[in-house]
């Protein structure tokens, strides 16, 4: 699988998990690809089909939002009364803590560190 490929086939997870409704996170993980080579997929291949969709951003924000979990990452828009970056974090803190001027950039963050923390989870 090519590399554009394998990035859509990845950016396109949480889109198709509110999509499809009876698939896993962790199902859509493995049949996109990325299992087979975590380090073929870099947050600057992600970002590409972004720009070229940005109607995922939203798919992940939605993500984000509707996780139920005691830990994990998080994408958070710019709070308009605040500054305008938006913000990838872990929850609750303890990890890194990225703010990003740009939505592409801070949405690839956040896919790459959610996907290598359903990919570790898969290994253990």
């Amino acid at each position: 699988m090519d590399t554009r490929s394998l990035a859509e086939m990845v950016c396109r997870i949480a889109s198709d998990f509110h999509r499809l409704g009876n698939v896993s996170v962790l199902d859509l993980l493995r049949s996109s690809g990325y299992l087979q080579d975590p380090a073929a997929l870099l947050e600057c291949h992600l970002e590409d089909v972004l720009q070229s969709y940005p109607d995922l951003i939203d798919e992940w924000l939605k993500h984000s939002e509707d996780k139920r979990a005691s830990s994990g990452w998080c994408l958070l828009r710019p709070i308009r009364s605040q500054n305008a970056e938006w913000i990838v974090g872990y929850y609750p803190k303890g990890r890194e803590q990225r703010c990003f001027s740009d939505r592409f950039k801070a949405c690839a963050f956040f896919i790459k560190q959610e996907v290598e923390a359903n990919r570790s989870y898969m290994l253990h």
